[in-house]
This record gives C-alpha cells, sequence and structure tokens, in this order.
C-alpha cells in the first residue's frame, strides 16, 4: 500500500506564475515551506519503510533456516508435531505464507504506479488468502498442545481480518488514503508469525521454554496492535506541527 501521496510535493496550480503585485503571491513562501517540510519528514519514512521490509526478509531467511525447513523433513520433531493436523496445516500454511509473500509488494509505490493493475490482482489475491489462513489459524490453536495461546490467535485473526476488511471497504468507496492505513495496520498481525519464531531462535530466549514463548507472542502481539496506529499519527502530526512554526518563524525574522 502506498504510503504517501506524491502530488502533495507539487505547489497548487494557483500558486505558480504569480506576479508579485498579485496578492495570491504572498500565499507563495507560506505553501513552499509547507511543502518542503512534508518533503523532508516523508522522505525519512520512505527509507525506514524499505529497511523495515529488508528486515523482515531477513528474519523470514532465519525462520525457515532455524525451524520451518525442518517441515520437509519426514521424520523432524515437526513435522511430527503437525501430522496429526497435516491438512489444517497445509490450509492455512499456504495461503498465509503467499499472505507474507505478497503483503511486501503491496506497498511498493514503484509496482504501483507502473503496474496498477497488477497490484489490485495481488491485493484480491491477498484478501483471499487472509480470508482462509486467518479463521484456520484458531483451528490450529486449538488443536495443538498450548491452550493458553488460543487466546492470542484469536486476538491476532480478529486483528489481521477486521483490518483487511475495512481496507478492502476503503478502497471499493474510494477512501484510498484510509485504504493504505488499514493495510498499514493489518500486515503487522502476519508479520507476528514470522517475528516470534525469528526471536524464540535465539539461545537466551530458547532456553526459558514455555514461559519465554509465552512473553514473546504477548509482546510482538501488543506491539503489532500498537505501533501501526501510532507510526500513522505521527506521519500526519510531526508536518503539520513544523509547518504551523514555519510561518511564525518567518514573521519573527
Amino acid at each position: 500500500m502506498r504510503l504517501f501521496n506524491e502530488s502533495h510535493l507539487v505547489p497548487p496550480a494557483d500558486l505558480c506564475y504569480r506576479s508579485p503585485t498579485s496578492p495570491k503571491s504572498q500565499r507563495l513562501p507560506e505553501a513552499f515551506l509547507a511543502t518542503a517540510t512534508a518533503s523532508a519528514v516523508r522522505s525519512p519514512f520512505i527509507r525506514a519503510k524499505h529497511v523495515m521490509f529488508a528486515c523482515f526478509v531477513v528474519l523470514m531467511i532465519v525462520v525457515f533456516l532455524t525451524r520451518d525447513r525442518l517441515l520437509f523433513d519426514p521424520n523432524s520433531w515437526l513435522r511430527q508435531r503437525y501430522a496429526p493436523i497435516s491438512g489444517l496445516m497445509l490450509l492455512h500454511g499456504i495461503p498465509g505464507a503467499l499472505a507474507l509473500f505478497l503483503g511486501i509488494f503491496q506497498f511498493s509505490d514503484r509496482l504501483r504506479r507502473r503496474y496498477l493493475q497488477v497490484h489490485r490482482v495481488m491485493g484480491r489475491i491477498y484478501v483471499g488468502c487472509v480470508a482462509i489462513a486467518a479463521p484456520v489459524s484458531i483451528v490450529v490453536s486449538l488443536k495443538l498442545p498450548i491452550p493458553t495461546l488460543a487466546m492470542a490467535s484469536v486476538i491476532q485473526t480478529s486483528g489481521w481480518i477486521l483490518c483487511t476488511a475495512t481496507a478492502l471497504y476503503c478502497v471499493r468507496t474510494g477512501r484510498i488514503q484510509q485504504h493504505r492505513e488499514w493495510m498499514m495496520r493489518g500486515y503487522p498481525f502476519a508479520m507476528v508469525f514470522v517475528v516470534v519464531r525469528a526471536i524464540v531462535a535465539i539461545p537466551a530466549v530458547a532456553r526459558t521454554g514455555f514461559t519465554g514463548l509465552e512473553e514473546t507472542v504477548w509482546s510482538v502481539l501488543a506491539i503489532a496492535c500498537c505501533l501501526p496506529s501510532f507510526l500513522i499519527e505521527w506521519q500526519k502530526l510531526k508536518p503539520s506541527k513544523r509547518a504551523l512554526n514555519a510561518p511564525a518563524t518567518a514573521m519573527g525574522d
């Protein structure tokens, strides 16, 4: 999903090509300062987005090498653990993995600008994968011998479905900016799956056993619930604060 709209970085047409005597020309410095401020604030977040997804891809590789590759070994402890519910795991794992993969590309501005139809098709597939993988995860959590984490699965699933459904509603009704924001809120619930397993793979955490697993799951889930909304609102507040201070500083000089 697209975090920013580059059209806001271009001054409106009525602010361009004004004569010095035109009353509207007096608004040009203010508009220019606000535009420059918005550009300066948005750039770090764009770079941060790329760094975040690069780190997430690294975590996915770590999880595969330390844990998920054992699923391909019929004699591994992980394969034996999931053997009684192999059908459910396939129904949950394949759509879930596809949603994780497609979700990264949905945040690409370049893909959306150049290949809008591809972006839309991938978005539809992503929503379908969420609709399948998320509810099945609750059934899987009830079947596995860790009943105390069943409620964590319910919260994660509910958040993922609710945010994705809201994002779908927004794009269907033309609320593109809200669509992007709700996708930003929804995708971190999918990231919980990878982040938790990456943290549990750390030897110091692994030695704590089930207690460490519980604390990691609930901590990462809490961050997934709160952090995206904070970052979305922070992006709105930070430029507006600077834009308001800039004219006051100019008048003081």
